[in-house]
């Protein structure tokens, strides 16, 4: 199947992102670390093994305090810049200010690079004053502190590359599709699910019965375009009516909610109409990745946004899955945002699922 197909036409949701990059920099740091190992033992055959060796420990400790002086010289520059926003970003505090920008993920680990790093260092240039105290090293020493990061950060090669800055968005909630999917979550899934068997058995015969799947089904297209009224996106797809009116205080205002049922007609060959029942609406928060990839100054492309709608997808599921009193509760339908397409898309959902249950 094409992958583009997949999905009702949707295409191929994405799944998280791996470790792989990070296994791909170990094996790099095993390989590098097994030349240098060979190395050694290379020069530790040949005369004055232990000056080659000293040499060796001496240079690596001293280009690892060099990486790292030469990131805080860099972080500094950019302290410069936070310094004129402590008011209004950190509340007046120099504290925000510097965590901001001299934060380390893994600090403990660098500290002790340092320290250990530092220790070579002082110990090979006192008992090894003659070799290593020398004015070629501290002109490359330097070099790597001030002047090679600076150099780096001006011509834009320290930016993080579109994958990192999705990975980092991903793995800390910062994508709009996340903050969608949870106000989505909070402001109306997690209000209405539970309630949603009691609701449909509240409502009238002509749906109490007829109502044969009892889950929200939620329209995902990949255009994010939301019709007003399903039956615009396809005339097989009618409104039926609401099911009873649910009712919830939230922030000292009552709030009411009401599911609209959709009864579907597909026409068989013969003439005769099969007529499906369901709760049936459209993923609204969607419709604002749509404007925003019509806004000039939002920044969302169409590109993003198609990206945006698979994250939210995904988020949403997660959520959704990850609480008790909606899991099972709820269908996402991913289309592809065709017109005429729901009907075809929710009648061989069920035939699925019926399918399922008849080989169990």
């Amino acid at each position: 199947m094409d992958p583009q197909q997949q999905n009702n036409g949707f295409g191929p949701l994405s799944k998280p992102r791996g470790k792989a990059a990070l296994l791909a920099a170990l094996i790099v740091v095993f390989l590098s670390g097994a030349v240098h190992v060979k190395v050694t033992v290379a020069y530790a055959s040949q005369e004055e093994s232990k000056d080659k060796i000293h040499f060796l420990v001496f240079g690596t400790a001293l280009l690892m305090l060099s990486v790292v002086f030469g990131e805080l010289m860099r972080r500094l520059c950019l302290v410069i810049e936070e310094i004129r926003h402590k008011r209004t970003r950190y509340q007046g505090s120099w504290k925000k200010v510097f965590n901001s920008t001299l934060t380390f993920r893994y600090d403990r680990c660098i500290s002790v690079v340092v320290v250990m790093s530092l220790i070579i260092v002082f110990h090979a240039l006192y008992e090894h004053n003659k070799t290593f105290y020398r004015s070629d090293y501290a002109i490359l020493f330097s070099l790597n502190c001030f002047l090679v990061p600076q150099l780096l950060f001006l011509i834009g090669f320290r930016e993080l590359s579109i994958a990192e800055v999705s990975q980092i968005n991903e793995r800390e909630n910062k994508n709009v599709a996340d903050g969608l999917a949870w106000s989505y979550y909070f402001g109306y899934l997690k209000l209405v699910l539970p309630k949603l068997a009691e609701q449909i058995g509240k409502s009238s015969l002509d749906f109490r019965y007829k109502i044969s799947d009892k889950k929200l089904f939620i329209l995902l297209p990949k255009t994010c375009f939301t019709y007003d009224r399903i039956v615009d996106a396809d005339p097989r797809v009618k409104c039926a009516g609401n099911l009873e009116e649910y009712q919830v205080y939230r922030v000292g205002k009552k709030r009411s909610y009401k599911h609209t049922v959709h009864r579907i007609e597909m026409p068989r060959p013969d003439g005769r109409i099969d007529e499906y029942h369901v709760v049936l609406e459209y993923a609204t928060p969607l419709m604002s990745l749509y404007d925003m990839s019509r806004h000039p100054e939002s920044g969302l492309s169409r590109q993003e946004r198609d990206q945006q709608v698979v994250l939210f997808i995904r988020k949403l599921r997660e959520i959704l899955d990850g609480c008790p009193d909606c899991r099972g509760k709820y269908a996402l339908v991913p289309i592809s945002g065709e017109k005429e397409e729901i009907a075809d898309v929710l009648v061989q959902m069920f035939h699925d699922a019926n399918l399922q249950l008849d080989e169990q």
